[in-house]
């Protein structure tokens, strides 16, 4: 059964474009279980539908601050 993470960036890195938001979406497909991701510039919000048993919520965290996103 696939669950909703819903992230919010907080850091001073921004999502600023389309650009930035498939930078995310890219990098977040990458991590095995990630079912699919969506990313906002305008609300600054991530979206990802994972397979619980294949990734984790903290996963998907330590995958976006490596690309410089805080995130709550």
């Amino acid at each position: 059964m696939a669950a909703l993470i819903q992230l919010h960036i907080t850091g001073e890195q921004r999502i600023h474009c389309a650009g930035c938001e498939g930078r995310i979406v890219y990098a977040l497909h990458r991590l095995p279980g990630v079912q699919d991701v969506i990313a906002s510039a305008s609300t600054q919000q991530v979206a990802v539908t994972v397979d619980p048993e294949r990734v984790t919520p903290e996963q998907v965290r330590q995958r976006l601050d490596a690309l410089g996103y805080r995130v709550e």
